[in-house]
């Protein structure tokens, strides 16, 4: 994998054709935090968020 987390995040999340905002709803966090994520602002997620978001 090339790039940061949150780049990665993004192009799986486009694949699935889901939202920042549906992303969020559905790992129970704000959407800013996965926006964050996405944009480098953040560190890669905590083992339960990464969980979370396997999981969608």
């Amino acid at each position: 994998m090339k790039g940061t987390f949150g780049q990665y995040l993004r192009e799986q999340r486009r694949k699935a054709g889901i939202s920042q905002r549906e992303l969020a709803r559905r790992v129970t966090v704000d959407f800013s935090y996965i926006s964050n994520m996405e944009n480098a602002r953040l560190p890669p997620p905590t083992a339960t968020n990464l969980i979370a978001i396997a999981d969608v």
